[in-house]
Order: structure tokens, then C-alpha cells, then sequence
């Protein structure tokens, strides 16, 4: 799965929660993904 579609899951689940102006949609993945490379690059360095 890439980083795009994992973001886009996370996105539309806190559409649940959350009012998501989805006319930032592409803002939003952009912050996502940058996350879930952050994550990646922690979790290697242990």
C-alpha cells in the first residue's frame, strides 16, 4: 500500500470526527504523508 493511499484512508476517517474541507484535500495527504515518513524513519533508527 503506498503512502497516498494510506493517507487517504486516514483523511477519510477523520472525516468521521472532523469537518474536512475536502477543497484542501491535497494539503491535507501532503501533511499525512510527510507524517507517516516521519514515523517510518523513527521506527528504523531503533
Amino acid at each position: 500500500m503506498t503512502e497516498e493511499e494510506k493517507a487517504k484512508i486516514i483523511l477519510e476517517h477523520l472525516d468521521e470526527y472532523l469537518q474536512v474541507n475536502w477543497a484542501f484535500e491535497k494539503y491535507y495527504i501532503k501533511a499525512i504523508k510527510n507524517g507517516l515518513r516521519e514515523i517510518k524513519e523513527k521506527e528504523e533508527k531503533k
